[in-house]
């Protein structure tokens, strides 16, 4: 078939025309030949890799190793020289010594310490009161000590105070915490007024309180502000309504 490209036949391939590499590129590595010559490297000096000095490294790690074996070593001699010196000191006279004493000491530690038990106060047993009725408690204390002015009208109080019923349980409650209270020798008396006296004893001079039909009594027996600084007035209850606690009760009662 005749046509415009050429007299090459059709069945003749294009031959490629050979070229050179351009400057700066190299062959891959891979493709060098078996028996090609590769560069020489460098000679290693002796006693030395990568630049660090062996005998150097060697000379500062002995050094510990050594002291440290040493050490062991005089230890264990150390510790059997103790036990031997030790086994031979403590002969069979000698250990029996040492039991005696021990038992000895052991024997004066526990009667010592049975000796403060019995001593010591049962943590339950109550302390001794020191008054032995409110009626005690009022008569030698609260009246003798809260003192105030009663005229029967402004403020009020009742010299029979055993027959005002919530008076009584007031008068009791003050008893009985000034008795807790008194065992704290640093704020309990502090405490005992301001949380105590003061609060129950404003209520009973109080003209609208317990004691308002009290008012200032025959003869006025419930005032004393004919006085200043007078106790508050006391008139004792029947004998026998407020009997001493403190004393123990006859037998079959």
């Amino acid at each position: 078939m005749s046509d415009n490209w050429g007299d090459a036949p059709a069945d003749e391939g294009i031959e490629a025309e050979p070229f050179e590499l351009d400057e700066g590129d190299e062959p891959d590595p891979r493709d060098v030949p078996d028996d090609a010559e590769l560069p020489e490297l460098p000679e290693r000096e002796p006693g030395r890799l990568f630049g660090i000095d062996i005998a150097d490294v060697a000379t500062n790690l002995a050094a510990p190793a050594i002291r440290a074996a040493v050490q062991k070593a005089i230890t264990a001699a150390v510790k059997d020289a103790v036990a031997a010196e030790v086994d031979e000191a403590l002969d069979p006279s000698v250990i029996e010594e040492l039991q005696a004493q021990a038992a000895t000491a052991a024997r004066r530690a526990v009667t010592a310490a049975m000796d403060a038990l019995d001593e010591e106060e049962p943590a339950d047993e109550e302390p001794a009161l020191y008054y032995g009725s409110v009626d005690e408690f009022v008569r030698e204390y609260l009246v003798k000590n809260y003192r105030r002015r009663v005229d029967g009208e402004r403020s009020v109080w009742a010299a029979d105070w055993w027959n005002y019923p919530e008076a009584v349980i007031r008068l009791d409650a003050l008893w009985r915490a000034w008795e807790h209270l008194r065992l704290d020798p640093t704020t309990g008396m502090s405490v005992w007024f301001r949380d105590h006296a003061e609060h129950h004893m404003s209520v009973l001079l109080d003209p609208h309180g317990p004691f308002a039909a009290a008012g200032a009594g025959d003869g006025r027996v419930n005032t004393n502000d004919d006085q200043k600084g007078a106790e508050l007035p006391y008139t004792a209850p029947p004998k026998g309504l407020y009997p001493d606690l403190r004393e123990e009760p006859p037998t079959g009662v």
